[in-house]
């Protein structure tokens, strides 16, 4: 560089080039800011892993179907919505007016057990955080990182509203994480000992898409190897008024229905979702073996700055921001095949994101019409400062992936202050295929917007995964002369029974090898255990079926099935060992079942069932004591009054049951309120049974109204 700087100079001096030449030279040669500040292409983000939950959807996968199917999910609030805000209207209006939404299902139902959360604090918990735990579990498990992400440097971005009214519930010391948003982020980071950056950010209708930004920071930074993104948006209480202030700044569409680039849409409708999705560098996650969903090639934010007013949104500030993510990602809007928009169907916002969208593409090109593009927003609503920007993200994926563009729905006549015949867009209100281009070499790529009433903008810019290997190249089909192990397991017996039954579903055309690797590296194993002998696919698959219809008491009898404290024979084979070895909980050396042979490729799997209940406001009747109950009897009614349990046995042990240092001190609190018991938090935490506590309870009792030796000297003289 230095050698090129001279010579330019010497031409320059004696007079072969004038100075006009040698300063475009110069700029020519010389590193510009954005080549030493931002990653180039090569440089991606790898999504590994994701899961949601969406209107009309329980798995990510299934969200494809709505989308294709032009569903449009908005609809009057459920009955069971309706009753679970019976607590909260009991003393209002007795007819009060509803949302029109797109719901989701069972908000109140969570694995409170499954993540160590007792049945007291779960009802105190917002819904989106419970909701919120479980998707990003099951994001950890697509990626195949569930059983081994703990103590990791992974970071945890989340973006989620909370509206859930706890306070007219008795607040606890143990429950109030549970009420606070940051610990969305936070409590996962503490359940699975995570070490990397774990917090919320808001940024109105961005703070989704803006976290994923965050994340990505994050990893270029070095502040994580990993990350988990997550957005979460429910409505706990859906009576109108939670719209009133939506309805104050004009945004809210009078029938609760987004019109995306219509001339009709007059606002926004809004909608109920969750999603997490798991992220990697691209070069370790190609190295590691890791599945990828897609790959972010670049990221960039920025603010509209003084637009006309403080909520409009500002034409230049969107065309800045696509330039800058373009330039982050290495690439031209020539690339791309699809963008999802913002938006939203409103009379300002649509026409104002298309002419910066226009003005950025005029940079680079003056085609018309080769972009296709569209927003979700019609099928699901607006997903707000919860989860918008991922809803969007999300769907930007399936559409890489699947090489199609989904119609965008209720768009029934064009904005008329929108000039699609002379903009680079195009909207398909039909399935609308990428694939059209045999020729076509560079891999699809999108982008997705999302714009913050706040003025915050985030843009991302995405690319369809690299191909993996075929999973078959130098594989032996058909049967094996050795049988694989085929572990799974659960927190429960109805789980593990649930799981047996959904892998008897099919595990579609995934090698058997790659399915007993991935159930092996890829999933946590937990208390209750089933390991399976089988060959081949079908044989795992049949021999699931056979399970699922039985008890999972009768599970041993079947000659290629082990348990968790089923009987057997001793094992007689190499692979029955480990099976034996597995279901009793000894340390298993899995990894020499696939040392021989090509390397074993991750797959998907079915997803953790978790065993659910209902845990919502109005659940928790205080119930008095008896004051005639001896010590362990008493005891045992103050636990399972502080942790929520209707039963507590007297060989429960206070850590067991998911009690803390914070409700032990509310417990220690109660006793001493109730009986006038002095007990120690050291005694709570530390006593193997409650029996045990009981005894050291009565024992302080028994030394406190004994006698002192100086009392009996006394009473002598």
């Amino acid at each position: 560089m230095t050698n090129l700087m001279t010579s330019i100079m010497g031409l320059l001096a004696r007079g072969h080039i004038d100075r006009q030449t040698a300063r475009e030279l110069v700029d020519a040669v010389r590193p510009t800011a954005e080549t030493k500040a931002h990653p180039r292409a090569s440089e991606g983000i790898a999504v590994i892993g994701v899961a949601a939950q969406l209107p009309g959807a329980v798995t990510y996968d299934r969200f494809w179907d709505v989308l294709m199917a032009g569903e449009d999910r908005i609809e009057p609030a459920p009955a069971r919505r309706r009753e679970l805000c019976a607590p909260v209207l009991a003393d209002a209006d007795a007819n009060p007016a509803f949302l029109n939404a797109a719901w989701l299902d069972d908000i109140d139902r969570f694995d409170a057990e499954f993540f160590g959360v007792t049945p007291a604090d779960a009802r105190i918990m917002a819904p989106q955080q419970r909701r919120f735990l479980q998707v990003a579990y099951h994001c950890l498990e697509d990626a195949g990182w569930a059983g081994r992400v703990r103590g990791t440097r992974t970071g945890v971005y989340v973006s989620a509203t909370y509206d859930y009214p706890s306070d007219l519930m008795e607040m606890t010391p143990s429950g109030v994480p549970g009420v606070l948003p940051s610990f969305a982020a936070s409590r996962l980071s503490f359940l699975l000992d995570l070490h990397g950056p774990a917090y919320v950010s808001n940024a109105t209708c961005a703070s989704s898409l803006l976290v994923l930004h965050e994340a990505c920071l994050g990893l270029r930074n070095g502040d994580s190897d990993m990350a988990l993104v997550g957005g979460v948006h429910l409505f706990s209480m859906p009576v109108a008024s939670d719209s009133r202030l939506m309805d104050a700044a004009g945004i809210m569409s009078d029938d609760h229905r987004s019109r995306p680039f219509d001339h009709h849409g007059a606002g926004i409708g809004r909608g109920e979702g969750v999603v997490a999705v798991m992220l990697k560098p691209l070069e370790r996650a190609v190295r590691d073996g890791d599945r990828i969903h897609t790959v972010i090639r670049g990221t960039a934010v920025n603010n509209d700055g003084a637009s006309a007013m403080m909520t409009a949104p500002n034409p230049k500030a969107h065309t800045d921001l696509l330039l800058d993510a373009w330039r982050r990602a290495g690439v031209g809007p020539e690339s791309l095949s699809y963008l999802e928009t913002h938006g939203t169907g409103t009379a300002l916002g649509d026409p104002i994101e298309i002419r910066g969208i226009t003005d950025a593409v005029r940079h680079h090109t003056q085609r018309r019409q080769f972009i296709a593009a569209g927003s979700v927003k019609g099928n699901i609503g607006h997903l707000v400062d919860g989860a918008a920007g991922l809803s969007s993200f999300v769907k930007a994926m399936l559409v890489l992936r699947h090489g199609h563009v989904p119609p965008t729905v209720n768009l029934r006549e064009p904005n008329r202050h929108i000039d699609f015949l002379e903009s680079p867009l195009f909207v398909p209100t039909e399935p609308w295929n990428l694939r059209t281009d045999p020729e076509r070499s560079e891999p699809l790529r999108a982008g997705v917007s999302c714009f913050g009433f706040n003025g915050t903008n985030v843009h991302v810019v995405l690319e369809e995964a690299p191909r993996r290997e075929s999973e078959s190249a130098g594989r032996p089909r058909g049967g094996r002369v050795r049988p694989l192990v085929f572990p799974m397991s659960a927190r429960s017996w109805a789980s593990l029974h649930a799981l047996v039954g959904a892998h008897g579903g099919g595990s579609g055309a995934a090698h058997p090898r790659d399915l007993a690797f991935s159930l092996w590296i890829g999933r946590e194993h937990h208390r209750y255990r089933v390991a399976i002998l089988a060959r081949d696919r079908a044989e795992f698959a049949e021999t699931c079926r056979t399970l699922a219809e039985m008890d999972p008491a009768e599970w041993q009898d079947q000659s290629n099935v082990w348990v968790t404290d089923g009987p057997r024979a001793d094992p007689d084979s190499p692979e029955a060992t480990l099976a034996h070895q597995y279901v009793t909980g000894h340390e298993v050396r899995w990894r020499e079942l696939f040392e021989a042979g090509p390397s074993p490729l991750l797959v998907d799997l079915p997803l953790y069932p978790f065993d659910e209940n209902s845990f919502w406001l109005g659940d928790d009747q205080p119930k008095a004591l008896d004051a005639t109950d001896d010590t362990l009897t008493t005891l045992r009614a103050v636990v399972g009054q502080a942790l929520g349990y209707e039963t507590v046995n007297a060989d429960d042990s206070f850590i067991g049951l998911g009690g803390t240092s914070l409700s032990a001190m509310q417990i220690q609190v109660a006793l001493l309120r109730e009986r006038g018991w002095r007990v120690d938090v050291a005694d709570l935490l530390g006593a193997e049974d409650f029996m045990e506590l009981a005894s050291i309870i009565d024992a302080a009792a028994n030394h406190r109204a004994a006698p002192s030796s100086m009392d009996d000297h006394e009473s002598e003289r």
